[in-house]
């Protein structure tokens, strides 16, 4: 089968997205676009992953896995990508021990989090925009510690990219694919960074802040299923 991936979606709870796209309206954008695979990768966090995934279940073509975009010390940007809810849990708990309290009720505010029927739960009163007191070493660790996969985000973009921030990517640093920004396709990044181009796949997600932008950046790729496994494999397939 064809396989439509985005590994890279955010929900209401992320500070920075639209309050409108709640794990439930993700996950039914998701389906109508046709993706096969998402992840939910809010700022630093994974509490609308469940809502989203309990959702998914009303469809037989689409799976929804968990996911955080987890901001380094360095100010870093890395995809953390798990296949189930209690990996996801225990990277939460690791990553919640290195980040402060949110400041202010109003930023509480603009972290929802919410269930699958579309309904207000609370607020994450973690400061979620804010920077981890962790390297990006110890978080790409940590990520493969709990089973998952670390990719680096947007490593195009002018800010929150290893590339913007270090200059570059560090040889003993194990990430298993590079994302690559909507403004960029991955034939042009294989150009674009010829250094990394032999030793990672680069992959693209969507980055969505919004509704509408959802189902219109994936990756794509033929595997058996949409299982996690398949796509793992997809990602860290040997370079030719």
């Amino acid at each position: 089968m064809i396989v439509k991936a985005d590994m890279h979606i955010h929900t209401c709870l992320s500070p920075c997205a639209e309050v409108t796209i709640s794990p439930k309206r993700v996950v039914e954008q998701a389906y109508r676009s046709g993706l096969s695979i998402i992840f939910i990768t809010d700022h630093n966090s994974a509490e609308n992953t469940e809502a989203a995934m309990k959702t998914a279940n009303r469809y037989d073509s689409i799976r929804v896995y968990p996911g955080m975009e987890i901001t380094s010390r360095e100010e870093v940007h890395s995809l953390a990508l798990f296949e189930n809810a209690n990996d996801a849990a225990s990277m939460q708990n690791e990553i919640y021990k290195h980040l402060a309290d949110g400041f202010s009720e109003k930023e509480y505010g603009e972290q929802v989090v919410a269930n699958e029927f579309d309904e207000v739960e609370g607020f994450c009163k973690k400061s979620l925009f804010s920077a981890v007191d962790l390297s990006i070493g110890e978080i790409v660790n940590l990520i493969h510690k709990y089973s998952g996969l670390a990719i680096a985000a947007h490593i195009d973009r002018q800010s929150f990219s290893i590339i913007s921030q270090l200059g570059f990517i560090p040889d003993n640093l194990n990430y298993d694919a590079l994302e690559v920004s909507p403004n960029l396709s991955t034939e042009q990044a294989r150009l674009n960074y010829p250094e990394y181009a032999g030793k990672f796949n680069f992959v693209k997600g969507s980055d969505s802040h919004w509704l509408n932008n959802i189902g219109t950046v994936f990756t794509e790729f033929e595997a058996k299923d949409n299982s996690f496994s398949s796509f793992a494999s997809y990602i860290k397939r040997k370079i030719n």
